[in-house]
């Protein structure tokens, strides 16, 4: 983990400011949820515009390609992996 140094828009650090109100958590963490929602919203996109794969969200996003696909289910994505891939790479898994 690296520490950065950020000038936040008036209405980002309301933001933060909120969230830290209504859900008590520290402000640091409130920055870090926050970031990972924008991340998230954004790999979403560039998996919906064909350009990253399946493996690269989940990736950049830092959850399981299962995650992943669960992730851009609940966003109205339907993913491009068929049932009978999914069992095979889970077969070919245990086999690992």
């Amino acid at each position: 983990m690296k520490k950065k140094t950020l000038v936040l828009e008036d209405n980002v650090l309301k933001g933060i400011v909120y969230k830290v109100e209504r859900e008590g958590v520290e402000e640091s963490k409130a920055i870090k949820d926050l970031l990972k929602l924008g991340l998230q919203s954004y790999v979403v996109e560039l998996y919906k515009a064909g350009r990253i794969t399946l493996a690269e969200a989940a990736e950049l996003s830092g959850v399981s390609l299962r995650r992943m696909l669960d992730i851009l289910l609940e966003q109205g994505v339907k993913g491009n992996v068929t049932l009978n891939q999914q069992i095979r790479a889970l077969e070919y898994a245990g086999e690992l």
